[in-house]
């Protein structure tokens, strides 16, 4: 199929998965807050129990009446546009002999969108149970609200091994493309992991939703999340992976969708049932294109997140209680020494696009 055709499909699906979110976006902020699913009261513990210092005027600044659960937005709208195509296809004629068009219109397919597509699913789903019941008057079974962190590790666990199953048994996928110093220089090499890359894949998906804790204020995750996604497209496309950069480039519509209603003020919050889904779905798109290795570049936000709260546990474990940040994560550190949040928004934003322009054209060369 041409190229200039598949670029055309890549973003027409785009523009209609975000116009498809844009109309339904009220709708949703209507429900959830008929629902009054939002946080009753401001957080004013950490996840060990201890009473907040610096965050504490941070939360309670927040309008604790703005619905959690925005990400249902995204992760609906994908899957609704991957259904619609899917079901063209398979009502236009036998699955031996598909209608060339609707075979086109399709990207729902086995090698490259369907664990994808399901691990976005599968992610959200479980991320919308913990902000139910983090919005519920008893605010969970955890002190945080919602699950308890083990209960989510698990469960993010258990999707990371299936991946990894399916990806050496089903797909063959046993090497991963790396930066090297080899015989010959400097260059990318194939280099075989077999079975390992199973547990490679676990602990790259644990690491990609520890960094969750970058959705914190108005239009912080999302923004830093579309050029990440973005430049994945790219990526795929120019691998020939079609159908693959065709799904990326709907997530991103509806992202954009989303984008629309989070911005500040916000109408909803992402809650879990974004952050994880995503997440998930970057990893396992990052595995699927092989090049895991840009992906700390063009997530340098995300990095720097989860960094910098690590670093703070590690400095109040192991010097009695002192701290690296005045609070953590970075955004609330940033914002304790003066920086608005409009400033710490567009910052994460621009940083991260360079960082996914940089991660782009690494991954070329």
């Amino acid at each position: 199929m041409n190229q200039n055709l598949e670029a055309i499909r890549m973003f027409v699906y785009s523009g209609i998965s975000c116009v498809i979110g844009m109309w339904w976006g009220p709708y949703l902020i209507q429900l959830l807050n008929f629902l009054k699913f939002y946080k009753k009261s401001a957080k004013n513990t950490d996840i060990t129990g201890k009473k907040l210092e610096v965050l504490k005027d941070f939360f309670e600044q927040t309008d604790q009446r703005v619905p959690r659960a925005g990400g249902l937005l995204i992760w609906i709208t994908t899957l609704l546009v991957a259904t619609f195509f899917w079901l063209l296809l398979k009502l236009s004629g036998e699955p031996s002999n598909p209608v060339a068009i609707f075979d086109f219109l399709n990207f729902v397919g086995r090698k490259q969108t369907v664990i994808p597509l399901a691990t976005l699913v599968f992610g959200s789903i479980v991320g919308f149970v913990d902000d139910a019941l983090s919005v519920s008057p008893s605010g969970g079974n955890y002190i945080a609200g919602g699950l308890r962190l083990r209960q989510r590790l698990t469960m993010v666990v258990i999707c990371s091994l299936f991946i990894g199953w399916w990806f050496y048994y089903k797909i063959d996928f046993n090497s991963l493309v790396l930066p090297w110093i080899g015989s010959m220089g400097i260059g990318l090499y194939n280099i075989y992991v077999g079975i390992f890359i199973i547990p490679i894949i676990t602990v790259t998906l644990l690491a990609l939703y520890g960094s969750s804790m970058i959705d914190g204020l108005d239009g912080l995750s999302i923004g830093c999340m579309i050029p990440i996604f973005t430049c994945y497209a790219g990526i795929a496309f120019n691998q020939q992976k079609f159908e693959l950069a065709t799904l990326i480039m709907v997530i991103v519509g509806a992202m954009i969708a989303y984008l629309w209603y989070n911005l500040s003020p916000a109408k909803f919050y992402m809650g879990d049932t974004g952050m994880m889904g995503l997440l998930l779905c970057l990893g396992v798109i990052a595995f699927i294109t092989n090049r895991i290795y840009v992906l700390p570049i063009a997530g340098i936000m995300l990095v720097l997140t989860e960094a910098s709260v690590v670093i703070q546990v590690i400095s109040k474990k192991l010097r009695h209680g002192k701290k690296v940040f005045n609070a953590a994560p970075l955004h609330h550190h940033l914002e304790s020494i003066g920086w608005s949040r409009s400033q710490i928004t567009t910052r994460f934003w621009l940083i991260s696009i360079l960082g996914s322009i940089l991660a782009y054209f690494i991954a070329l060369i």
